[in-house]
């Protein structure tokens, strides 16, 4: 059998160069590794935290009076009728009550006043609650017309004629005719105040009585 000779042009390696020679290969590919590891790390980081900022960063809200199509708004105009139904549906809460449900009426109808008239119903509503609560008095109102409005400079004035009657338990006191005022500010929109809208200024005008 011919045996093979070794190129004598090449180089002999040692089986330590060899192993040296695998090993730095190794820690070669070892390192690359670790490099796309660190890499990818680093961008699931920045996705993370991305993520994070997205879901914990707060939300503007808007609100789209009487819109009817989907995703148009107009910035800084709200239609007269969403004006006059905000202000129908605050005055209806507020005139309704029972001595069990006042508390509750005040608690939700102070968060659409301004803050120089909530300051002015807060001086006084402790007073307010505590009679109504120990007369066992009850108010019941009910439009007679479609309210109005008028606007000037911003100042949506809604005019709301109606009969409201007055109750002691379940005596009826008094039944009368009476009008309100409700004078409304744009405000920016607030998760309970989603409207824009606030009450600064509520009059009461007295109107011809009117019969059950």
């Amino acid at each position: 059998m011919k045996s093979i000779q070794p190129d004598p042009q090449q180089p002999l390696k040692s089986r330590s160069t060899l192993f040296f020679e695998r090993y730095a290969r190794a820690e070669n590919e070892n390192m690359q590794m670790r490099k796309i590891v660190y890499l990818l790390s680093g961008l699931l980081i920045v996705v993370l935290l991305a993520f994070v900022y997205s879901v914990s960063r707060p939300r503007a809200m808007y609100y789209i009076p009487g819109a009817v199509v989907s995703g148009l708004a107009y910035p800084d105009q709200v239609p007269q009728a969403s004006v006059r139904s905000f202000a129908t549906a605050w005055l209806m809460g507020w005139m309704n009550y029972t001595p069990d449900s006042v508390e509750g009426v005040y608690a939700r109808s102070l968060k659409f006043l301004s803050p120089g008239l909530l300051a002015e119903v807060h001086a006084r509503a402790a007073e307010e609650l505590e009679k109504i609560r120990r007369d066992r008095l009850s108010s019941v109102f009910v439009l007679t017309a479609e309210p109005r409005m008028e606007e000037d400079k911003g100042i949506y004035k809604v005019i709301l004629d109606g009969k409201r009657g007055i109750y002691m338990g379940k005596e009826e006191m008094s039944v009368e005719g009476e009008r309100y005022v409700l004078s409304l500010l744009k405000a920016m929109p607030t998760d309970d105040n989603p409207y824009a809208l606030n009450i600064y200024d509520i009059r009461k005008e007295e109107v011809a009585n009117v019969s059950e």
